[in-house]
């Protein structure tokens, strides 16, 4: 069957929105699922078999897949692992009468954005047609400000694909456009400051400045006329007037980076600048008006330092109007890769290194690393080995010494010499009669044991990190224990 294109055409070419695919054998769904995106100015493309669909893949770009599990055939699952492979990035939602938790989990994991059952309800492919469209117009405008204001600006990049870094994402695309207060929270090195400038690249306010003021840098006892200038003569060594960063961001965006630090006495101008749009200068008797947005940023928990009288309440609740967690960057393991990339791309012409790639034993020590130091530890490291790298490859020798001596299955410890049989013990298990029809059985017990022993004296029979570097569940380690008698003596 010959791919159907569906056309709205009270709209103009220039407003239809982005293409759709459907995969149903279904034709009448196909047709409800045409009749439905026109009606909201949707180009769609209808074809009802997996090898239509790769080949419709190869030629267009799709702003989403909606793919049916069920297909004459082959197995929509099957297809979805074929389109993945073939373009990574491809939003693609499954569709299924067949509404099982198996389905959900393996369409889930083989890399399906979402899973829709059967009967479609069409608001549902409405709200994650908008949802979808919304990311992807947020991930191409920071691309075009990243490109266009690099230089000007020195544009950060927030690079992920997490669950927790998408959720991020989400927000900073909804509340850009506000003129609300954002207080972003998270351990230093995990990237808050590149929020606060992506929140303010896709603003009205980005054809302003964008000023930055770390509170913990400047001692606090400067901050107040670091912030608020101060007129001439206002204290000894003022022999001029002076513009605070205030005055200097007019029109654009304050962000007050670990504004936890802070002094409280200076804590009641931030609020009053906040409720009144004004302020004086340090010695001024004429107000000053602040049109300003203001973002905040901390790694304290500013609930602990309310109850310890170290941070105003009532300014805690001004800040806190939209709230942005920065996850630590050992709960989305899954960017380290793709941010590993990142930083030899954009550092390997800078430090003239001839590096392009990393081996996958040297990633996999980076990926099971605590990073204490977050993104920030990880981009210096990059950095380090870039300069240390002789090849086009950066190796695990490459990589500090502290990374190296961590437990794992990858770092040349005796946990990874313990993964194999010795040729002895091998041979022994061979000669036994007795074993034959369950020798492997028998060989993956034993192995089994040796790297749960060796790691847990690793870890010093810690068994929530034995159960993260070996990536498993922890009850399911603590089963293992028991069935192979592992106990420690």
């Amino acid at each position: 069957m010959f791919p159907q294109r569906g056309l709205y055409f009270q709209y103009d070419m220039n407003e239809l929105k982005e293409k759709i695919l459907v995969v149903e054998d279904d034709e009448t769904l196909r047709m409800v699922f045409q009749k439905a995106l026109e009606t909201k100015g949707y180009l769609s493309d209808l074809v009802e078999d997996g090898k239509d669909a790769l080949e419709m893949v190869s030629k267009n770009n799709y702003l989403i897949v909606f793919l049916d599990i069920v297909m004459p055939e082959s197995s929509g699952l099957d297809i979805l692992l074929k389109l993945k492979e073939a373009d990574p990035n491809l939003i693609v939602v499954m569709m299924t009468a067949e509404n099982t938790m198996r389905n959900t989990v393996e369409a889930m994991r083989r890399g399906a954005y979402d899973y829709l059952p059967k009967p479609i309800d069409l608001d549902d492919i409405f709200f994650l047609v908008e949802r979808v469209q919304k990311e992807a117009r947020l991930r191409k405008k920071v691309h075009k400000y990243e490109e266009e204001l690099k230089e000007r600006f020195e544009v950060g990049e927030i690079v992920g694909k997490s669950k927790k870094i998408q959720e991020v994402f989400k927000i900073i695309g909804k509340a850009a456009a506000s003129d609300l207060t954002v207080l972003v929270c998270g351990e230093s090195g995990t990237g808050k400051e590149l929020v606060a400038r992506a929140l303010h690249y896709h603003s009205p306010r980005v054809v302003s400045p964008f000023v930055a003021v770390n509170c913990a840098a400047i001692p606090k006892d400067l901050l107040e006329s670091e912030l608020f200038g101060h007129e001439k003569g206002a204290f000894t060594g003022a022999l001029e007037s002076r513009k605070g960063k205030l005055e200097l961001a007019e029109k654009g965006t304050l962000f007050l980076d670990e504004i936890g630090d802070m002094d409280i006495g200076l804590q009641a101008k931030i609020l009053r600048v906040l409720q009144e749009k004004e302020y004086h200068r340090v010695g001024g008797r004429e107000p000053l008006k602040a049109d300003i947005r203001i973002l905040a940023a901390t790694n304290q928990n500013l609930e602990t330092a309310i109850q310890a009288k170290q941070f105003r309440e009532d300014l805690y609740h001004r800040l806190n109007v939209i709230a942005i967690d920065m996850p630590p960057l050992r709960e989305r393991r899954e960017d380290i890769p793709l941010l590993v990339e990142h930083f030899i791309t954009r550092f390997a012409r800078e430090v003239e290194s001839s590096a392009k790639c990393i081996a996958r034993d040297a990633l996999n020590l980076l990926v099971n690393s605590e990073w204490p130091g977050n993104v920030r530890q990880l981009e210096n490291i990059i950095k380090r080995s870039l300069v240390l790298s002789t090849h086009d490859t950066i190796f695990p020798e490459h990589l500090p010494d502290f990374l190296r001596s961590s437990p794992g299955l990858n770092t040349g410890s005796s946990a990874e010499s313990a993964a194999f049989l010795p040729d002895s013990q091998l041979d022994k298990l061979l000669s036994n009669g007795n074993n034959r029809g369950s020798l492997f059985q028998i060989a993956i017990k034993q192995t089994e044991e040796k790297i749960i022993k060796a790691m847990l004296v690793k870890c010093e029979w810690n068994q929530v990190k034995v159960a993260e570097w070996l990536g498993i569940n922890r009850n399911t380690l603590k089963r293992k224990m028991d069935e192979l008698g592992i106990k420690r003596l």
